[in-house]
């Protein structure tokens, strides 16, 4: 399956952990936007190379067969973009696993979503669709 993990900047390594765990069972990820490539900060500074890592997480997001977003007590900002992209696609039937990873920490409304699956790890998620 073709996952996208979303998750805080200030929780990459978070992210990481569950990326690597996709992949050991066998997922393919659509982006790693944590390689220090795909990481940048001033957004404002560089807007032409902000809006090209936009337009390709997005497009990630698009391409997926599933969204994970991992929980963290860091806010995120980009993320929520992303589970919004992924319940647009999963409302429409293009989407069939939205999936909240982790504690809510940062409460968002969203994460109640009838499409939204909520798991206390990821191995919970694994197991549920192996």
């Amino acid at each position: 399956m073709k996952v996208y993990v979303a998750g805080p900047l200030a929780d990459a390594e978070a992210v990481r952990e569950v990326q690597s765990a996709l992949v050991a069972a066998g997922h393919r990820l659509t982006l790693d936007w944590t390689q220090e490539a795909l990481v940048a900060e001033n957004y404002a500074s560089r807007p032409d190379a902000s809006a090209a890592m936009a337009h390709e997480m997005l497009a990630a997001v698009l391409d997926a067969d599933a969204v994970i977003v991992v929980t963290s007590d860091d806010d995120g900002r980009g993320m929520f973009v992303e589970l919004g992209a992924a319940l647009a696609r999963a409302a429409t039937g293009a989407l069939d696993h939205v999936v909240v990873v982790g504690p809510i920490r940062r409460e968002s409304i969203f994460y109640f979503h009838p499409h939204v699956r909520r798991v206390a790890t990821i191995e919970d998620w694994l197991t549920s669709v192996d």
